[in-house]
């Protein structure tokens, strides 16, 4: 299995549970605050984390010089992030926040560019683009839903999401070369919960309605959207690149409409069937568009070594 078959094989855990977790975020919000689900949901996974590393004899020690790389990718891509995205929602719709968030590609493939030299040519670019406006006719948008001052905040707020998502893509980078998947997500955890916790005493918090369901809820966002989403995507980081492993994320609001429809009934459009098969031709572009430049790579080291 070559190193972009296992990366793709890879980024489909997370696209998936972090597709279905929208819906299961939507349910806990009737019942707890953002932040406090964010807190329950890292503190139980940061725990499952811990002793995975103690069953499979991994060591605890990090260089120090690292840390301030773990709690950027931690305390801003993970904890800021959850608090950008979920405050934003309150003051904008889902729609306009999906068509911000859909921009993380575009910022990914700028600031990878600028700080890590990343080259890109136009063939990248207009994937990342396509890839957008294929979350365009996803999320049906409103022109009247994107020229609303009264939301300007919560325009914001996205905005900040997908700078910090930004930062946890870049900060992850570094740390593929010193350490194993399970030690990156499982310190990213770690520094991501103070930033969680002091929230909770600010929000309405009804435990008394917290069921089964509820509970079922909280463990798939724990197990499956947590410690198996982040560990593949940053293991699809690694093997297909940072920008490329964040075209994927596009794909969150068709697994999350397609969840919806079996879950809930909710209807899919015909709309948001071209809104897909735009984004899965982007992503195709992408993984076509790399196979080529390999190889092409592959022949020019040939080719001088006969030489």
């Amino acid at each position: 299995m070559t190193r972009k078959t296992k990366g793709l094989l890879s980024v489909l855990v997370p696209v998936i549970t972090w597709g279905i977790s929208f819906v299961s975020t939507e349910f806990l919000l009737g019942v707890l605050g953002p932040m406090t689900i964010g807190s329950i949901r890292f503190v139980i996974a940061t725990a499952l984390l811990y002793v995975a590393m103690k069953m499979t004899n991994q060591s605890l020690k990090i260089a120090s010089k690292d840390r301030i790389l773990f709690l950027l990718a931690g305390g801003i891509g993970i904890g800021i992030y959850f608090f950008f995205e979920n405050t934003g929602i309150k003051y904008i719709s889902a729609s306009p926040a999906a068509l911000i968030i859909s921009a993380i590609p575009v910022f990914t493939l700028i600031f990878e560019a600028i700080i890590y030299k990343r080259k890109f040519d136009r063939t990248d670019l207009f994937a990342v683009l396509l890839s957008v406006l294929g979350v365009v006719f996803i999320v049906d948008i409103k022109l009247s839903e994107l020229f609303n001052a009264k939301e300007s905040m919560g325009y914001l707020m996205m905005l900040g999401a997908v700078v910090a998502w930004v930062v946890y893509a870049l900060s992850s980078k570094p740390l593929f070369e010193r350490y194993s998947y399970l030690t990156i997500i499982y310190y990213q955890f770690l520094h991501s919960i103070p930033f969680f916790i002091p929230f909770i005493f600010f929000e309405s918090n009804n435990w008394h309605a917290v069921g089964f369901e509820a509970f079922f809820h909280l463990i798939f966002l724990s197990i499956f959207a947590s410690v198996l989403g982040f560990y593949y995507y940053a293991k699809a980081m690694n093997l297909l690149g940072i920008t490329e492993a964040s075209i994927f994320i596009n794909f969150l609001p068709i697994v999350t409409i397609i969840f919806s429809f079996f879950y809930m009934g909710t209807l899919i459009s015909a709309r948001q069937f071209i809104g897909g098969a735009l984004v899965l031709a982007s992503v195709t572009m992408t993984t076509l568009h790399e196979q080529s430049v390999q190889k092409s790579k592959e022949k020019q080291e040939m080719l001088s070594e006969l030489e």
